[in-house]
């Protein structure tokens, strides 16, 4: 029998020559369907970031701090009198196109080498791996948006690669890539549930100091710690814009997929069950990350990366890049009767595929596995709560006896 890899890779080398072929002979339209839908707003993520200087969050900005930072030095780089004409006039100067050129290239380069980090196999595996996962659905799209989320993947492979590490240097620089993860998109934190879920509460504790200095003291070159309120306003403020559209096929979050049901049936009361079961979901999901015990370890970082994509309210497309982490563990175990069933999910969620279903595709397989995984981790929660009863009943009954 042909192994889970070699069949992911041969089926996504296939698909990608297909969309490439397609592509060619529209002339990219097959390509287009999975970018933004504004032709006029390439790489605007990027750009649009650095226009706020140190000023971000009075602009309704909602990245962390240590975000904002960032974009604040990449934006002392442009002259001037290009910055002043505003954004797409930064984006056509000779300066905003090289940083532009030199960030992409870096965030590529880093996410070569968290692969190298935390896949295991051969050198050529790992490059065809890599290219494979570029011309995926949600990497082509990030790649056209200059979302920081790539960064923020790659230090959170970073992380997986070095948190176990006994390497004491090592394990600590795997702490803070979590935290600057953390302090690039927030929702990365929830991976520090692992420490607890072992146990490790003086790791734990290392890591959280880390993250809280990472994620809160970069405020100080924002206007100082008067500006957290406002940051916490803007992120509540645009969770219930964004939170209310159906935006058809651009979101993936879970909210969207009960706002857009409402929206095509014309039943407004759908809509607001989204927040209760986003709720159930969040909760039940920290339960099954700190408690359950799945037989692949590659599950329980998919329950995690799931929350991530879900569970925001303006979670797009190019969240589902954080489904590459569970895969990369999942191709490096061994084969199990389940795997024909994960492995299509994870090649739906990630084909670059030429139609007009993109998105669509993606949610469904994303809710497809999450039932699943939430099925196996809440029952595996129960089994561990009966045997613990029953062992509880066995010592009484001893003492009893004794």
């Amino acid at each position: 029998m042909m192994k889970k890899s070699k069949i992911f890779y041969i089926v996504m080398a296939i698909i990608i020559a297909v969309t490439t072929l397609s592509g060619l002979c529209n002339h990219g339209r097959s390509i287009s369907r999975i970018l933004f839908c504004d032709k006029n707003d390439t790489y605007m993520d990027f750009y649009n970031s650095i226009m706020y200087e140190n000023e971000p969050y009075e602009n309704k900005v909602i990245y962390p701090p240590l975000a904002n930072i960032f974009y604040y030095a990449v934006s002392e780089f442009i002259p001037r009198e290009d910055f002043s004409k505003g954004s797409f006039a930064v984006r056509s100067s000779q300066m905003g196109r090289f940083v532009g050129g030199m960030y992409i290239a870096f965030s590529y380069l880093l996410f070569v080498y968290a692969i190298i980090k935390l896949k295991k196999g051969k050198t050529e595996e790992l490059i065809l791996l890599t290219l494979l996962l570029a011309f995926s659905t949600p990497f082509i799209y990030q790649l056209e948006r200059g979302n920081i989320i790539f960064l923020t993947c790659s230090f959170l492979m970073l992380y997986l690669y070095g948190y176990n590490s006994e390497n004491t240097i090592k394990k600590h620089l795997a702490f803070i890539c979590l935290s600057i993860a953390a302090a690039f998109k927030i929702y990365p934190a929830i991976f520090g549930l692992l420490l607890l879920k072992e146990k490790r509460w003086k790791d734990a504790g290392i890591c959280i100091l880390y993250g809280v200095s990472i994620f809160i003291l970069p405020i100080v070159f924002l206007g100082g710690f008067s500006k957290f309120p406002l940051f916490i306003h803007n992120i509540i403020n645009a969770s219930s814009e964004l939170g209310t559209l159906h935006t058809k096929r651009l979101q993936l979050s879970i909210s969207n997929f009960f706002n857009t049901i409402a929206y095509y049936t014309k039943i407004e009361e759908i809509s607001y069950i989204s927040s209760t079961v986003t709720m159930v979901v969040l909760f039940t999901g920290l339960l099954i990350i700190l408690f359950s015990d799945f037989k692949e370890k590659w599950k329980t970082p998919a329950v995690a990366c799931s929350l991530m994509i879900s569970i925001p309210s303006f979670s797009f497309i190019y969240a589902m890049i954080f489904i590459a982490i569970p895969l990369i563990l999942f191709l490096d175990e061994e084969d199990t009767k389940n795997n024909k069933l994960f492995l299509t999910l994870f090649l739906l969620m990630l084909l670059p595929l030429p139609v007009r279903f993109s998105g669509y595709v993606e949610s469904i397989a994303l809710f497809i596995m999450m039932a699943i995984l939430w099925f196996e981790g809440l029952t595996s929660i129960w089994k561990k709560a009966i045997n613990i009863k029953r062992n509880k009943n066995i010592m009484t009954l001893g003492e009893d006896n004794a």
